[in-house]
């Protein structure tokens, strides 16, 4: 398998766990690895201390007994005979208590002075092991075969061999004048060693295990309190969306509930007006047609026919305040009018009442508004109009209306000197109607979620402007059907 598919199976894998198996499985990775790079290095560490252990010891010993029978040899060449007797005598009797297998003498010049196999005697050999040797420093490393610096190899049947070069120094100076090799039977030592290596193996397999576990229960634990978390959060979030749908529903039932009393407050004046109209008018046309009439001719006094007509004067001023109150009250003309034609109808009745012209333009507009819109749409144009015609004599007198940006704007306008600020509260216009007040307007607008503005500067004029959102609209008719 290629690196890339490798990479490819492990990005697999990865997104195939959650993430508190990612965590788990990469702090346990490199818990793995570091324990094992540990034990790797401790036991390394140990193996060359016995190795050195054991070749110190060999050292030692080996100076001891071979140093003395090198006295007085020449330091070039071979050993004599008699010595190479005595070497052979002695490394034979020494190589049945230690495992000896073989040795070798080196002179400094690199001739193997001396050997067990004689065929190497006489010999000039180097290597790295020999020349440290004689810098001073005793070198032992293991192997699996036997060898003579790469003249030939016997096989040892799979034995390892413990290979040392050991200084011998003289006695008189402690300069090193050869070098002793030996190859010893290294069998004990590596089970030594693989049974230190097995306990050391064993303490990191079971400290890794320890903090395996511990990390298990760890993560474990923490992965349980994440959860408790989420669920907490979860069930908070669950609560506070329960608590904005509420919010939501009570935002709606209050708006609903102030678009119903909008209607409600419009049918009530609505059927006041109608009441005042169908009821106390009529009956006070009534008082005033009886009390018209009588006959000056029939019998009283003048005092009683002066009375009776103050009385009929009374009732008749009476019944046009009546016809004034029922009137602002109460369009019934509005209803099933569209929008240009209701604001058109208020124009026509200023014109018809005032004597003057007023310009209007219509754009785009919805068919229909609620009755509530367009009653106050009405009044917004039947009181900016009264207010242009008393100020400004009806001078430039001009209506448009349009859909802005999902607003209906109305636009009413003039060219007189500028509205008074206290004309803005409204009292009964100059046409005789009463007027509503532009504060008020303004108030009535609010709650159908719209805006009233005036702009008036002396010596140029007032502008009007009301915005009426159309969604707000759309609400209230959905109430209204």
């Amino acid at each position: 398998m290629s690196k890339a598919e490798t990479f490819r199976l492990l990005q697999y894998f990865g997104r195939q766990m959650g993430l508190y198996s990612q965590v788990v499985v990469a702090i346990a990775l490199v818990i793995c690895l570091s324990m094992a790079t540990l034990g790797y290095w401790v036991n390394a560490y140990i193996g060359e201390v016995e190795v050195e252990s054991a070749a110190d010891a060999d050292a030692v010993y080996m100076n001891i007994i071979l140093e003395p029978l090198l006295r007085g040899v020449e330091r070039h060449g071979t050993v004599p005979p008699e010595v190479e007797a005595q070497l052979d005598l002695l490394l034979d009797r020494y190589a049945q208590d230690s495992d000896i297998e073989a040795a070798a003498i080196w002179w400094q010049d690199g001739t193997v002075a001396y050997s067990t196999d004689k065929r190497l005697m006489g010999r000039r050999m180097s290597s790295a092991q020999l020349d440290a040797a004689f810098a001073g420093r005793v070198v032992a490393e293991m192997m699996q075969n036997l060898t003579d610096h790469g003249s030939r190899r016997q096989a040892r049947m799979g034995q390892p061999l413990l290979e040392v070069y050991v200084p011998l120094r003289a006695a008189e100076t402690g300069a090193v004048t050869a070098v002793g090799e030996f190859y010893r039977n290294a069998a004990e030592l590596q089970a030594q060693m693989q049974r230190v290596a097995a306990r050391i193996w064993g303490v990191v397999g079971l400290t890794t295990a320890l903090m395996l576990v511990l990390l298990l229960l760890t993560a474990t634990r923490a992965r349980r309190i994440v959860r408790a978390q989420q669920d907490e959060l979860h069930r908070r979030l669950t609560i506070s969306q329960q608590l904005a749908r509420q919010n939501a529903d009570l935002r709606q039932a209050a708006e609903t509930a102030k678009l119903d009393a909008i209607k409600a407050n419009e049918d009530l004046l609505n059927r006041i007006g109608a009441d005042l109209h169908d009821g106390p008018l009529q009956l006070l046309g009534l008082i005033v047609l009886r009390l018209s009439g009588l006959s000056p001719g029939q019998a009283e006094d003048a005092a009683a026919a002066r009375e009776r007509e103050k009385t009929a004067e009374l009732a008749a001023r009476t019944m046009q305040e009546l016809r004034h109150l029922a009137y602002g009250l109460s369009i019934p003309e509005l209803e099933g009018l569209t929008v240009p034609e209701a604001l058109s109808l208020a124009i026509s009745r200023h014109e018809s009442q005032t004597g003057t012209a007023v310009a209007r333009q219509w754009g785009d507009l919805p068919e229909q508004l609620s009755d509530p819109a367009k009653t106050c749409l009405y009044r917004i144009v039947q009181e900016s109009l009264n207010n242009a015609f008393r100020h400004a004599g009806g001078k430039g007198q001009r209506v448009r209306a349009a859909m802005r940006d999902g607003e209906v704007e109305l636009t009413i306008g003039d060219a007189g000197p500028g509205l008074p600020p206290e004309s803005r509260q409204g009292d009964k216009g100059d046409n005789g109607q009463p007027g509503l007040g532009l504060p008020g307007l303004a108030r009535r607008l609010q709650t159908l979620g719209g805006r009233l503005e005036v702009a008036s500067q002396p010596g140029q004029g007032t502008t009007v402007t009301a915005r009426l959102p159309v969604e707000a609209e759309a609400r209230l008719l959905h109430i209204g059907g």
